[in-house]
């Protein structure tokens, strides 16, 4: 259950990571109990692919707005942000 709401709770400012990573210590307590191996183990994979999916995303987000944390004042960083932003929407293919 923790893995299918972990990959829902990842949308939400990387929350599911939490859901994750105690979806995969209860999937593998379950499994060494040998408890519903059959969901412990999907359970698992859930878990797992929401954290690769998690660090992907802040992979992806580091590398497209690095550059925008290191300008001096906050409405500099949102006027670079925002400009990356429509720009990957406006030109998908950069």
């Amino acid at each position: 259950m923790l893995g299918i709401v972990s990959l829902f709770l990842l949308l939400l400012c990387g929350v599911g990571v939490l859901t994750a990573i105690a979806g995969l210590v209860v999937g593998i307590i379950a499994v060494v109990k040998n408890n519903n191996r059959g969901r412990a183990i999907i359970g698992i994979v859930l878990s797992v692919l929401t954290m690769v999916l998690a660090v992907i995303g802040f992979l992806w987000f580091v590398s497209n707005f690095s550059e925008c944390f290191n300008l001096p004042t906050q409405p500099e960083v949102q006027h670079c942000v925002e400009q990356r932003l429509s720009a990957d929407i406006q030109h998908p293919a950069r």
